[in-house]
């Protein structure tokens, strides 16, 4: 019996390890093909609950232009500017490099190899009728913090907010084809799924800057 539940350890211990394997190679030869694009633009779906919205975005380095129906963004590679066109406002603030959202900072939706995730290879999928391989990511940093002084208060310190990501590939080009999000202790979702991609395109780089005379009228908020 002891011979048994030691193969099942070992049996188990393997699985893991190809699937460690498994991610890494999958991510590392999606990162070859994101550095590969140049500038490069996407066309995109974003799914909360029942909500269903279209975009585009174009990147140029850390540089990024996002349209959609309502709102629209624009980053130089240091500042970002968000215009809602429904509260007709402007808010301004730094980028957050470690963001890796549509509509937080594109340029980094698909790179997850800089340590700041944890990522298993949970097996086959199909995503529209395409087959496909799903990878889960763990963001390292969200881990409950239970601090001395909380401790001896009695008082729980609660954790951060933590976040899962699933990436889906496409098992015969190895683009991404899905990228889905569980966030927090309610498991908000939120779906992003890639209608097409165009790498190597050629972009006006005026297109990243905001023009505040395209919005005359906005009220401007800037956190910065």
């Amino acid at each position: 019996m002891k011979k048994v539940v030691l193969a099942l350890i070992v049996i188990a211990i393997n699985t893991s390890v190809f699937a460690d394997e498994k991610s890494n190679t999958l991510l590392t030869a999606l990162q070859k093909k994101v550095a590969s694009w140049g500038d490069y633009r996407v066309e995109f779906t974003v799914t909360i609950d029942d909500q269903t919205l279209k975009g585009t975005y174009e990147v140029s380095g850390a540089s990024y232009h996002v349209v959609t129906p309502d709102i629209e963004l624009y980053c130089d590679g240091s500042t970002r500017w968000e215009v809602s066109r429904t509260d007709r406002e402007v808010a301004i603030d730094r980028i957050d490099p470690s963001d890796r959202t549509v509509m937080g900072n594109p340029t980094r939706l698909f790179d997850f190899l800089d340590g700041s995730y944890t990522h298993r290879y949970i097996g086959a999928a199909l995503i529209n009728g395409t087959s496909c391989e799903r990878i889960e990511l763990k963001d390292r940093s969200m881990t409950p913090d239970i601090s001395t002084e909380a401790s001896t208060t009695d008082t729980t310190v609660f954790p951060e907010v933590s976040q899962t990501i699933d990436v889906f590939l496409s098992t015969a080009t190895g683009l991404p084809l899905r990228v889905g999000y569980t966030i927090g202790f309610m498991s908000t979702e939120a779906t992003v799924d890639i209608v097409k991609i165009t790498p190597n395109v050629t972009l006006d780089r005026a297109a990243f800057n905001y023009a505040p005379g395209r919005y005359t009228g906005y009220e401007t908020i800037d956190f910065r």
